[in-house]
């Protein structure tokens, strides 16, 4: 009887230290390395659409920069902010008076 009494004390004493060791050695740890997949994400560019331009405000190195882009330079895929986002334009009718602004951020 006494040897199954001891069994059973070692084998709670095995089964309360598996699950107390993850939270003593959470405490424990003085450092270490963090591993990220993603992006960092800043505010998006602000347009602010004209006649025959578009004020584009992107933030760069903690401030607004506004840059104004005509029409005519987006269809050559003038590009402002390179490190930032490409500007692009297409028409969507034979006409030519329907375009779209495209901006893709990187």
């Amino acid at each position: 009887m006494a040897a199954s009494t001891v069994k059973c004390i070692f084998a709670a004493a095995i089964i309360a230290s598996t699950a107390l060791t993850p939270a003593f050695s959470a405490t424990l740890v003085n450092g270490g390395v963090i591993h990220f997949r993603g992006a960092i994400v800043e505010d998006p560019c602000e347009i602010s659409p004209a006649q025959h331009q578009f004020a584009l405000s992107c933030p760069h190195q903690g401030r607004m920069q506004t840059t104004q882009v005509s029409y005519r330079d987006a269809l050559r895929g003038h590009n402002p902010y390179p490190n930032i986002a490409t500007v692009s334009m297409k028409y969507i009718n034979p006409e030519k008076t329907l375009g779209v602004v495209q901006i893709d951020y990187r």
